[in-house]
């Protein structure tokens, strides 16, 4: 069996009790019949080739316009309380929006009676986007919201004619023949998959490149913080170097246009790259000696191993660390990890797993999370190791907290279940209520932390695919009762950092249920500040980072491992 990645099957086990299982569309076709009906079937097939080519010409369509930097207040259901916005619900009887119009797209809403859709529905509700808005601000041209409307109609009206067009000649070349269609179809998706993607690897490593290089430019002091980039908000005592980077980070995170999030075609074929480009290179630049990386598998899931250099993969050791990063569930891998698990490593001599977890949109909950569980299940079948520890950082940490909780709820059901709860559980900064973007931490550190609220509002509603978020399977930092058997944590976070709120809530509701809990929150620092440790220099206050690594070390060797 070959190793699992985004592109293949969904996982084959799901420990989240109640989820929906992942489904799968079985063709047939029949076996004998009357010769009389071969010629129905054939402008049925004709009829489904062309209703499967809108859909996707119509995703791909929704998908444009929201790159459109003019889109942004078409993306999402307006926030009409927040905006002060009152009579709003009065004055526009049916809100829509690009997110909405995607779902109902994929839903098949816009399918007629002979469930082939309409692109004329479609069409009609993204016009609609424009029209509330320039209804409800009665056309004043002079207000940009407006402006920005009358500019997305036209772009939505070219596309529209071009997609009608497009529709025509599509339909007279299938009548041509469709196996010389499909044939023709697949040499020229093939051609243009492989154009995009070595374009794509090429433009974002380019650009990957000119970051890091701007970057260190700016952490070095040899370029100017731009003033707009200043927090007025009071900052902690960090090292120019480190002020200057975080302002890097937190005004590059902010910059993404929304719409790239929403956007398949700019995840898959942009941001992804990017994101693991520059935290491949960052890495690589600072990767410690006496450390070895491996690609691997384990249990067909992908991931890398992180060793010591004496150290192979699957050998016998007393302990092993599984972790999965963090990225918001859609961005990074196992290469933007390693510095920070070389440290973990270095300090521990502890192996380490990083898994390469599929990911959202093609494979959201609960993927991920098995992928992990598969991961651990497979090691434990290996026996190489004494016992296993789990660990994850922001969305990662999500990730083993809740694969946790289940694995524990299980076994306090039935002692005898085959999977028992890991050895410890390592928690760095993690990400546990995805509904929360307005707790206390939120406003307050703002200004200082590097994550954006509507940017992790998008991203949770991408993993969680229609279940709620405040659901403690997606949102484990809600739960208020603990199973006997979760095993001890240690939770490490910054001191401003705009989960703190959140994070303090679930070391709150892990104590009074009696988990062995060691918190520490460090003071005057921002999410997930020990993988920034390269970017403080030798300055007074590198103590903080190396407390963090010993403060690992000293909790992984409190083990009670098995002997081999």
């Amino acid at each position: 069996m070959s190793d699992v990645s985004d592109s293949d099957e969904a996982d084959e086990h799901d420990i989240y009790e109640g989820a929906s299982p992942s489904s799968s569309i079985l063709f047939s076709g029949p076996v004998g019949g009357n010769l009389g009906g071969r010629h129905d079937s054939s402008v049925a097939r004709k009829d489904q080739i062309i209703h499967r080519w809108c859909k996707k010409r119509l995703s791909r369509l929704i998908s444009e316009l929201a790159l459109d930097p003019e889109a942004h207040p078409f993306l999402v259901p307006l926030n009409w309380k927040q905006m002060g916005l009152q009579d709003w619900p009065e004055i526009v009887k049916n809100p829509i929006d690009f997110h909405t119009i995607s779902k109902r797209l994929e839903d098949g809403q816009y399918d007629d009676a002979d469930d082939l859709v309409d692109p004329e529905a479609f069409f009609a509700d993204v016009s609609l986007c424009w029209e509330n808005c320039k209804m409800y601000f009665e056309n004043d041209d002079e207000l940009e919201i407006v402006e920005m409307a009358n500019n997305m109609s036209e772009l939505a009206a070219s596309l529209e004619a071009a997609f009608w067009e497009e529709l025509l000649q599509y339909e007279e070349s299938v009548e041509k023949g469709l196996l010389e269609q499909v044939a023709q179809a697949a040499s020229r998706v093939g051609d243009a998959a492989k154009d995009v993607a070595q374009r794509s690897r090429r433009e974002s490593l380019e650009l990957a490149n000119t970051v890091v290089e701007f970057a260190a430019d700016l952490w070095q002091g040899r370029r100017d913080e731009p003033l707009h980039w200043k927090s007025e908000s009071p900052v902690p005592k960090w090292p120019a170097r480190f002020s200057r980077a975080i302002a890097v980070v937190r005004e590059t995170v902010r910059r993404v246009p929304l719409s790239l999030l929403t956007s398949e075609q700019a995840m898959q074929s942009f941001l992804k790259p990017l994101v693991i480009a520059i935290g491949r290179t960052a890495s690589a630049l600072n990767m410690p000696s006496g450390i070895k990386v491996v690609q691997s598998s384990v249990n067909n899931i992908r991931g890398e191993w992180i060793l010591p250099e004496h150290c192979q993969p699957f050998e016998w050791s007393e302990t092993v660390l599984v972790w999965a990063h963090g990225g918001g569930f859609v961005l990074c891998s196992p290469a933007t990890h390693r510095f920070f698990l070389a440290q973990i490593v270095l300090h521990t001599g502890i192996p380490a797993f990083c898994v390469d977890f599929r990911k959202p949109p093609h494979h959201p909950f609960p993927v991920p999370g098995n992928d992990i569980v598969s991961v651990y299940r497979g090691l434990l079948e290996e026996g190489c190791a004494g016992c296993i520890f789990l660990g994850g950082d922001s969305a990662g940490g999500n990730l083993v907290l809740s694969v946790t909780k289940a694995l524990a709820e299980e076994f306090d059901e039935d002692p005898e279940y085959p999977v028992h709860p890991p050895e410890g559980l390592i928690l760095l900064s993690p990400w546990v209520d995805l509904s929360d973007t307005s707790q206390d931490s939120w406003k307050q550190y703002a200004e200082i932390d590097y994550i954006p609220p509507k940017h992790c509002e998008i991203i949770a509603e991408i993993y969680a695919q229609g279940i709620p978020l405040g659901d403690l399977r997606v949102s484990p930092g809600r739960s208020t009762d603990w199973p006997a058997s979760f095993p001890r944590t240690l939770l490490d976070y910054g001191g401003c950092e705009v989960f703190r709120s959140q994070i303090e809530r679930l070391a709150d509701n892990m104590d009074q249920n009696g988990v062995s809990l060691d918190a520490s929150v460090q003071d005057g620092m921002v999410h997930c500040y020990p993988q920034l440790e390269y970017l403080w220099g030798s300055e007074d206050g590198h103590e903080t980072f190396t407390q963090y690594f010993e403060r690992v070390a000293a909790f992984l060797a409190g083990r009670k491992c098995s002997k081999k």
